[in-house]
This record gives structure tokens, sequence and C-alpha cells, in this order.
């Protein structure tokens, strides 16, 4: 992969001092390939939320970049990453989305695994050596796979750094969503899958903090939307309003509502659970959740999570995962969460939001999917990638980050500037320089 020659005019692909990113960083199929070895194969990916999977035998088919996965609980209760690859002859065993499993069998030649990955038999035993050790040859586990908050995580690499030194300061936002109350959160329904022909960092990079398309983008969903087309000031940026970067590349824009919004705007989460959420979250981030309209992030690579306002006094959190099939293509996975402890009329309204609004067929979808794959087909030539791509408006405030938020992390205002997103490409860059 070292050798690879790269057709962008330039090295490396991110010129930090002129805030500019080279085309080919989001259409080249050598790109691509270099960032599987170099970021996919060697960092904590996304797999799963613990709650897809409670009992002994539950699993969900994944990917960690564009190696598939088997994320399972275990007879002795632990979940496991396995690659959903036989030893034989390399068959996926599970092809089907989710199930409940009390031993894996290749519907090739018959090779039968337990639930924990080791080989029970190859169905014809009697032909193998007799020094052949069965225990040499059961599913390939992810050597590490860690738990944060609900949220699994798994790394081909073994040496990489514990889970929570990892994510580090992104952790405290990441706790206001997924932890707030003593039982936590837990997945509604089996995620949405679609594909799409745009890079998946284009993906990554609206999520950690593109607040500059909202207006032109999605102008028709806001103004047909009565629950926002109703409030004045909905596109006003409330003056607390703030950036965050983080070290590795994670990072998340937190937005707040304009002066003068109505009080009921502000009691955005279930009446029942808001004494839970101060004794779990604590004052400090409570404070942060207060007022809040929006929060939108992103764990590097490709972990996304918003929690956006969907009804008056109701809100969703969504989590989102951009899977890259090819320099020029993407599968989103989208999940719905919600307080384990809330009603069950309150689940339902969240998944119906949620998906209304963030699902495959989304009215916000539909105006992103577009314009990305337009970006990606008007890039994906010679022409085009001779001219990069622009991050200027980051380059006035990368060097002065505030020094009164509210949370960890350098926090950086305006918030509608590119300070996240180029910070982001930064240490895509550095991963990709090895």
């Amino acid at each position: 992969m070292d050798d690879i020659v790269r057709s962008a005019p330039n090295r490396p692909w991110v010129d930090a001092a002129n805030g500019t990113v080279e085309r080919e960083a989001f259409v080249g199929e050598d790109v691509f390939r270099l960032e599987l070895d170099r970021i996919f194969h060697r960092l904590w990916i996304f797999v799963a939320h613990v709650s897809e999977i409670p009992g002994r035998g539950d699993y969900v088919v994944r990917t960690m970049g564009r190696v598939p996965v088997i994320a399972v609980r275990g007879s002795d209760g632990e979940v496991r990453v396995l690659l959903n690859s036989c030893r034989h002859r390399g068959t996926k065993l599970c092809r089907g989305e989710a199930g409940n499993a009390r031993h894996f069998v290749c519907p090739y030649h018959g090779w039968s695994y337990a639930i924990d990955g080791g080989l029970i038999t190859t169905s014809y035993d009697e032909h193998l050596p007799p020094d052949m050790d069965k225990a040499d040859w059961g599913l390939v586990p992810a050597p590490r796979v860690e738990i944060y908050k609900g949220l699994v995580f798994a790394a081909w690499d073994p040496g990489v750094p514990p889970l929570p030194d990892y994510l580090g300061d992104i952790a405290w936002y990441l706790d206001a969503l997924f932890w707030r109350t003593p039982e936590g959160m837990e997945v509604l329904a089996p995620p949405h899958r679609w594909r799409v022909r745009a890079n998946w960092k284009i993906g990554a990079l609206n999520f950690i903090g593109d607040s500059q398309h909202v207006r032109t983008t999605h102008a028709g969903p806001i103004a047909l939307d009565k629950v926002r087309s109703e409030r004045d000031g909905f596109y006003v940026q409330g003056g607390d309003s703030f950036q965050v970067v983080t070290d590795d590349g994670h990072g998340c824009t937190l937005t707040y509502l304009a002066p003068g919004m109505p009080e009921r705007n502000y009691l955005t989460h279930p009446p029942g659970l808001r004494d839970a959420y101060a004794d779990t979250l604590g004052p400090d981030r409570l404070a942060m959740l207060h007022h809040l309209r929006v929060m939108v992030g992103n764990v590097f690579p490709n972990f996304s999570f918003i929690e956006s306002q969907v009804a008056l006094g109701e809100k969703a959190v969504i989590v989102r995962q951009w899977q890259p099939l090819s320099g020029t293509e993407m599968e989103v996975l989208s999940w719905v969460l919600a307080e384990r402890e809330a009603a069950a009329e309150y689940k339902d309204r969240a998944l119906r939001h949620g998906f209304h609004n963030f699902g495959a067929a989304g009215v916000f979808e539909q105006d992103d999917l577009e314009l990305w794959a337009s970006a990606t087909q008007a890039s994906d030539n010679p022409i085009a990638r001779r001219f990069p791509y622009s991050f200027h408006s980051s380059l006035p405030f990368d060097d002065a980050p505030i020094d009164n938020a509210k949370g960890p992390g350098r926090s950086y205002k305006p918030s509608n500037t590119e300070v996240a997103q180029f910070a982001f490409m930064q240490r895509w860059d550095a991963a990709m320089q090895g």
C-alpha cells in the first residue's frame, strides 16, 4: 500500500496552512484502498449497540470498513465481534442482518462454530489429519472489543489505545446523549440501510459541523415543517452555540435556541425523566443540555450522532454509520434511540419522527443525498481534480479557541465555521501519512 501512486497534484491531501483539501481524497480509488488499511483496519470502529444483542446467542451482522463481522453475545454473556467468514473456504456464515443462534453453520460445506467462535465440527472430521487442532480453526475474533455507555466498538489492531483513551474529551458529550438515565439508551428498531453514490467522509463532515448547509439545503423541509416554521428565529443561532474539536479527530456542534423563542421549546426531553437526568448527568452536563436545540457530532472515523428536536417538547437521538464501499460510494446505517425508562408512547413517537426526518426516506435525507451525489459526480474527473475543495472559513478561527465553553475539548465560536470539519480532515490526513 505504501507505494500507491497518488494522482492528486499535491502531497499531502490536506493543506493546513491554506485551508484546502484535494478532491482526490473524496473520489480516488487508491485513496480508498489506503484508508481501509490505515484507518479502518487500525482504529476503533463502531459496530453495534448492546440493546441490539441483549440475550445469549443474539447477533447482528455489520461491517468494519469492508470487513464483514458478526457482533454476538456469547454463552458467557460477553460481546464478541467475529469475522463473518468460514475458515474453510471463506463463505459468509450469517447472511441475514440479525437473529439468534445456538451455533453458526457454514451453508457451503457445513463447518459449525459455537457462538463464541470456536470450531465444533467440519462435518468430515474423520478426514482431518490427527495433528490438526480445532482450537486453531475457530472464527477469527477482533482482538479488541470494548463497550462505552452501551456503544460497542471493535478494532483489528491489538495495540490500539483503550477505548476511553481514544474517545477522550468527546466522551463527555456522548454521556449526555447515551447515558443520561440510570439504565441508559436502547435502540428502538433495526437500522435503516441505504446506499449513496458519495464518499463516506462527506457524511462524517456533514455531522461533525456543517451548519452552513442548513439554510440553503434544507430550506424546503424547514419551511414546510410547522413545528419549525412557526418559531421565529429558527435560523438564528443562539449566542451560546459553539463547535468542539477534540484529539483524534472527534468533534461536535452545539446549537442553542435563539433569544425570544417560546419557553415551551426549552423543555425538550420526556418530563418524567428530567429528575433522572439531573441525578445521572450532574450539573455541568445538565447545563450544557439546557436550551440546546441540536447537538450533532462524529467520532473518528465514521460514527455520527445527532439529538434533534422532532416535535414540540420531544427529541430523538439518531446514530449514523458511514460504511465505505468505494472511493465514490458508501452504505449508510441509521438507528433511533430512546431512554430505556421512557414510556412506550414516547418511544413510538421518537421512532416515527426520527425516521421521518433522518431515515432512508427522511425529509432531510433526500436533500443531502442528492447534493452529495452531485458533488461526487462533478468531482470525479481529471479536470475537477486539479482544483481543491475550500475549507477557508476555518482559518481565521483555528488558533482562537474560546475559554468559556460549557464542556471539555477545544471550543470555537461562531458555530457555523468549518473548524470542526477541517480538523477532521487534518486528522484523516495524518492517519493516511502513516
